[in-house]
């Protein structure tokens, strides 16, 4: 092994994995619309009024099409879009119930289980963890940079005198830990007193954002994707692709 012996340049300014949330209808997956190269995986079919590199998948079962899919076809996508990862949770937890029910009858024990909360010994909890990092791990083999959106979560702390808003992704504790952790950036999408959509990476109590990207660390921005992508947004778009049973084609 050969170490270094001077300084050396960063590789890339371009966050790899960056993580966006923010209010619902903010305009998120609109902006997403507007990114060139980009495949929008769209998991609660919101972007029927979006032109764009769009497929819509409506269980794990197609979700777990897409990485095979991509790798069948000639086109290089420069971003993938997980638009939502909430909606990919939700079908991981009742996908880790039917697997814990189906195994519970396989020992003869037909007593069902609602929800991953009534596992024991907070099973299903990491269960759900590791399955929806298995999913993010194979979209980013999948393409060079990845955007995951999320919803806000606003939670109050304090008492009848002392309270404050603190906003972050919306997802369990350690889920969340474990997305932010592998993120390069974590993003709060929100309009000003103008109405402008703008984007912030600056840390506070309040807000749980983040960069290790130096470009856009402690930032807040207008939300234009050359300023969080220089080195990548400005490229000649792709054809549009379009879907057909979840599997990709090119128009």
């Amino acid at each position: 092994m050969e170490l270094p012996t001077q300084r050396l340049k960063a590789k890339t300014k371009d966050p790899r994995l960056i993580t966006l949330f923010g209010q619902s209808k903010v305009g998120k997956s609109t902006k997403l619309s507007e990114l060139p190269n980009c495949l929008i995986i769209d998991t609660e079919q919101g972007t029927d009024f979006l032109d764009g590199m769009i497929v819509q998948v409506n269980s794990m079962a197609e979700l777990r099409q897409i990485p095979q899919a991509i790798a069948s076809t000639n086109h290089q996508y420069d971003f993938g879009a997980i638009d939502t990862i909430d909606q990919i949770v939700t079908w991981v937890e009742r996908e880790v119930v039917q697997e814990y029910n189906q195994q519970q009858r396989d020992r003869g024990n037909n007593q069902k289980i609602l929800d991953i909360s009534e596992m024991p010994f907070g099973a299903g909890f990491a269960m759900v963890r590791n399955k929806v990092m298995r999913v993010i791990a194979a979209l980013k083999a999948s393409f060079p940079k990845l955007i995951i959106i999320g919803h806000r979560k606003k939670t109050i702390i304090g008492e009848s005198k002392v309270e404050f808003s603190s906003s972050s992704l919306d997802l369990t504790g350690k889920l969340r830990n474990l997305i932010c952790a592998d993120s390069d950036a974590i993003g709060y999408v929100f309009r000003d007193k103008q109405n402008d959509l703008r984007i912030s990476f600056q840390t506070s109590d309040e807000l749980e954002v983040g960069s290790r990207c130096d470009h856009i660390r402690g930032k807040v921005l207008a939300f234009e994707w050359q300023l969080i992508y220089p080195e990548t947004v400005g490229n000649t778009p792709a054809p549009k692709m379009t879907v057909s049973n979840s599997i990709l084609q090119t128009s």
